[in-house]
């Protein structure tokens, strides 16, 4: 699994930064907050300043914070990159995202920086041009993740494969694998065979369960042999 940071320095004077500046600035300088951020923005101030970003997408805890950010004008579409005040649920991504993530701080703000790789599998949930850019400039500038690396990442994230619920708008994570693959990794992708079974048969076999019963199996294909 990933755990190396592909980056240990933040740009600030970036687009993204610049808002993030002036959020610190128009806060309760009394007041603690723990601010995550996810999409392209912390790509742009982490990894490439020249990717672009229209929004900067973040969620905290702290409910306040919503309140506080609506009164300063950076939600405003006439302000770019706004922010885009979101909920932890919106950040669909690899259960490990929180063991590896960095982080910043501003003033009275900690800013949470996930790893660029869980932004990068949140991004396929949709996979949207733009996100097909910021794989392809996280990939020029890092050299990762390497096909080998993200198809281990999207096994420890197999639940992302699972069909949403009814009320949701339809997002197939193996259908964007197939999208992805070849523009990225220059090759068709069976997500089903090369991701999700192994997967599921790693959790199958640290359940515990027991091995297969081999003879068991023989004596049944013996049995449907002698029927036809």
């Amino acid at each position: 699994m990933i755990t190396e940071p592909w980056s240990s320095h933040f740009d600030l004077e970036t687009p993204a930064g610049g808002t993030l500046k002036k959020l610190v600035a128009a806060l309760p300088p009394q007041l603690q907050f723990r601010i995550t951020l996810f999409g392209s923005a912390p790509l742009q101030i982490s990894i490439e300043p020249r990717l672009l970003s229209g929004d900067v997408d973040l969620f905290c805890d702290d409910e306040r914070l919503a309140q506080y950010i609506q009164q300063t004008g950076l939600t405003s579409d006439t302000h770019r990159p706004n922010i885009q005040i979101c909920s932890e649920l919106n950040f669909r991504t690899s259960p490990l995202w929180g063991t590896r993530s960095s982080s910043l701080r501003l003033g009275n703000c900690t800013f949470v920086i996930p790893h660029p790789i869980d932004i990068l599998i949140a991004k396929l949930n949709r996979l949207d041009e733009k996100d097909l850019d910021a794989f392809r400039a996280v990939i020029h500038k890092t050299g990762h993740p390497s096909e080998t690396e993200m198809i281990a990442e999207l096994q420890s994230a197999v639940d992302l494969f699972r069909p949403g619920f009814d009320e949701e708008q339809g997002h197939d994570l193996a259908n964007n694998c197939r999208r992805l693959w070849p523009l990225i990794y220059g090759r068709e992708i069976d997500p089903r065979r090369e991701i999700v079974a192994p997967a599921l048969q790693k959790r199958k076999a640290g359940y515990g369960d027991p091995p297969p019963d081999y003879k068991q199996e023989l004596r049944e294909i013996a049995v449907v042999k002698t029927v036809n």
